[in-house]
């Protein structure tokens, strides 16, 4: 079975975006080991429809909003015909002061948030599938 993953959005409301090494052209990265942010449909559902919000709800933003059920695992090659994109270990973390920690309550950004590191430059746009190419299990997955 193969799987894919639909962009639902970019950064931005951008249509298309384009993709180097340091990550999506016109955004300002806050940690270059992590070119690329990814977070799922859902996570971005869960966190515009949230009543009570979370520390990072509005200091988090995704390059990239996949429309799957769930994303890639580390290691994994993820891409079209023009880019691809390698899963870094790292996952979203949580921050003490967070309110939805404190009280032990669900985050849909700890499941709904992985970080890519750009395995090859390319454009990508809404609506495009990203598939599954391949798997990196060498030390340079984590960049």
């Amino acid at each position: 079975m193969e799987i894919s993953f639909t962009v639902a959005a970019l950064d931005g409301d951008r249509d298309c975006a384009q993709f180097t090494e340091a990550g999506m052209v016109g955004v300002e990265r806050k940690n270059p080991k992590r070119p690329v942010s990814l977070m799922t449909l859902a996570a971005r559902q869960g966190v515009d429809q949230a009543e009570l919000r979370g520390l990072c709800y509005a200091r988090f933003t995704a390059d990239i909003t996949l429309d799957c059920d769930q994303l890639p695992d580390t290691g994994t090659i993820i891409g079209t015909d023009d880019l691809q994109l390698g899963i870094l270990p790292e996952r979203k973390r949580c921050w003490p002061e967070c309110e939805l920690f404190q009280n032990k309550l669900p985050c849909p950004l700890i499941e709904g948030v992985r970080y890519a590191w750009v395995e090859a430059p390319g454009g990508l746009c809404l609506g495009d599938q990203l598939e599954d190419v391949g798997h990196r299990t060498d030390e340079t997955a984590d960049v």
